[in-house]
């Protein structure tokens, strides 16, 4: 495939749900032959809102015209043109329009992709720190409040969900155990073996 043009306003605007004053075109996407992220220009009239929401994925935000309020659960900030936002996955956040001009934004998020179940092998060595159990004990306080699947053993412990949810435990696990002092880990991945493991 090769590079693509077009104008952002020969995209059609569509009404966004639940949000009066509110449209959306979607300037690059999947069906346009983007593999990995979409493009999307929001269009807010004065004093409209987009809605107050979150969702399992980041977005990233930039001011093309207007002025705008982005309310979180527990700040707000002011953004006019130039301004970016970056909005974290599972934060919640609305875009309000507090100019009297149609506010303009840009926003980028991630495209759906097809979850792989996975089932790793993770071996955590703590190394010279006094005590070894609390670091590990910490990655399998983690692992398990993340709802994944775990059967620890008595050198490493079997971790399985989808891949996403894996990759990210096992990132937070080294760094829980690091904050500790130096570690090693040890991490075998794959998509074949069957859960539960057979005795």
């Amino acid at each position: 495939m090769t590079m693509q043009i077009k104008h952002s306003l020969q995209v059609p605007a569509e009404p966004v749900e639940n949000a009066p004053g509110v449209t959306r075109r979607w300037l690059w996407s999947a069906p346009d032959g983007a593999p990995t992220f979409a493009l999307r220009l929001f269009e807010v009239q004065a004093a409209a809102a987009t809605p107050y929401h979150a969702h399992p994925y980041e977005h990233q935000v930039y001011i093309l015209s207007g002025q705008a309020k982005l309310r979180g659960e527990t700040q707000e900030h002011t953004l006019g043109p130039g301004d970016t936002a970056l909005v974290l996955p599972n934060e919640s956040h609305q875009f309000v329009n507090t100019g009297a001009e149609v506010l303009r934004l840009l926003c980028g998020i991630p495209l759906p992709r097809k979850s792989v179940n996975l089932t790793v092998q993770v071996s955590l060595y703590p190394l010279r720190q006094s005590r070894l159990g609390p670091s590990i004990d910490r990655a399998l306080e983690l692992w398990r409040s993340r709802g994944l699947q775990i059967q620890p053993g008595p050198m490493s412990t079997l971790l399985a969900g989808d891949d996403a949810s894996v990759w990210a435990a096992v990132r937070d696990a080294f760094a829980v155990a690091a904050a500790e002092g130096e570690c090693t880990m040890v991490v075998t991945a794959s998509n074949a073996c069957p859960w539960p493991p057979s005795p």
